[in-house]
């Protein structure tokens, strides 16, 4: 009869935390489609409002950008840039209690002005912290593009 209780005590437990790493799961996805949709519309006021306080946004062969308020420096320095495509696909979302890390893909067609098209196509890895009492945020972007004809290699 104990090992009946402590089973279906334990089934309970399971229950309740997959179902908050499930919500935790959609909110965060949530949260991605609502930054990648300001980075399309190159609002740097609200893109770099998903960073924590000291959030780092890495681009490759630059120095890793560390704050909110220079992450929105950054975005701002890119005036008049038009983002023809944006778009970010999560593949993976692992919940950790207050932290998730989404793995997925990008793609984005920008056109800066006098220069032509610039596409780009990479892989990413966010850290999402939920902070206390709040919304979930960025803590860590990393960027990686990738080759305009990289394909995986073969198993």
């Amino acid at each position: 009869m104990r090992v009946t209780v402590l089973l279906a005590v334990l089934a309970g437990a399971c229950t309740v935390a997959s179902t908050e790493e499930a919500q935790a799961r959609r909110d965060v996805l949530a949260r991605m489609d609502a930054y990648t949709a300001a980075a399309r519309a190159v609002d740097a006021d609200r893109s770099s409002a998903f960073f924590t306080d000291q959030g780092t946004l890495f681009e490759p062969g630059i120095v890793p950008i560390v704050s909110r308020d220079s992450i929105r420096a950054f975005i701002k320095s890119f005036p008049g840039v038009i983002v023809d495509s944006a778009t970010a696909v999560a593949e993976t979302v692992e919940v950790f209690d207050r932290t998730a890390i989404v793995w997925g893909t990008y793609y984005e067609r920008l056109r800066f002005a006098g220069q032509p098209p610039s596409a780009q196509y990479g892989r990413f890895v966010m850290e999402w912290r939920h902070e206390p009492y709040k919304i979930w945020r960025i803590q860590r972007y990393y960027r990686v593009p990738l080759p305009p004809n990289w394909k995986p290699p073969a198993p």
